[in-house]
């Protein structure tokens, strides 16, 4: 099976976990959503355009892994809420940030539809970005690759389903610091109403794996393949 290897890093990148509030955390990779969204502003797609039913996008399973395990930080915001014209208080919120991420993003389906997004990743159409709108990313490479079958041996990487559940094997190394495993419930697509606001959609449970450590998932329940060396899985297919 072909794919569509998309190398990006960013100077500072966020993903706010959807239950944060006043102290808003980073998944440490980005999500499906993030992942369709960044190939939607190279194809030059609205917001519509992208989450409508007949969009190209439609048909392209993604994944995600980390190149290099990022620095974080956390930055204060200050939200100023307006009545009648007027500043009516002002909220602090704590933000998490990475720095200097760099992230493999892996796009299959269609030849068509993947070499047209090769085309416009490598001349993208609007500015891309890893979170909000300021934190730009940079492409370093687009290539269209054959996968390979692979095995159960993942770091650094987003798995379909809740991984605590299973006998996970880490494989340690003298030094190694771990980090806990992060599982979240993420949507996989967006209806937008006719205002134009997000609703998400195709809820599912996803496993954030650290960058530190390689794990084994015995038994996998879903599809593993190999592309340069690392394993993934699809999370949308």
């Amino acid at each position: 099976m072909r794919a569509l290897l998309v190398a990006v890093r960013a100077p500072i990148a966020s993903f706010r976990r959807p239950l944060d509030h006043n102290y808003q955390r980073s998944l440490p990779l980005p999500p499906p959503t993030t992942v369709i969204g960044l190939a939607g502003a190279a194809l030059g797609f609205s917001d519509r355009q992208l989450w409508a039913a007949d969009s190209p996008l439609h048909q392209v399973a993604v994944a995600a892994w980390a190149d290099a395990e990022p620095g974080r930080a956390r930055d204060m915001w200050t939200v100023l809420k307006v009545k009648s014209g007027k500043i009516a208080e002002r909220s602090p919120y704590f933000r998490e940030l990475l720095f200097f991420a760099r992230y493999t993003l892996i796009y299959g389906g269609p030849d068509d539809v993947l070499e047209r997004m090769a085309a416009a990743f490598a001349d993208p159409a609007y500015p891309l970005s890893l979170g909000r709108e300021d934190e730009l990313a940079l492409i370093d490479e687009v290539a269209l690759e054959e996968t390979a079958a692979g095995e159960p041996r993942f770091r650094g990487t987003v798995l379909p389903g809740d991984v605590r559940g299973v006998s996970l094997r880490p494989v340690l190394r003298p030094g190694t610091r771990m980090e806990p495993l992060l599982v979240e419930t993420l949507p996989l697509s967006f209806r937008l109403d006719d205002r134009g606001i997000r609703n998400p959609e195709r809820m599912t449970v996803l496993s954030f794996l650290p960058f530190q450590v390689e794990m084994v998932v015995p038994s996998p329940w879903f599809p593993v393949l190999q592309l340069r060396g690392r394993n993934f899985a699809w999370l949308n297919s």
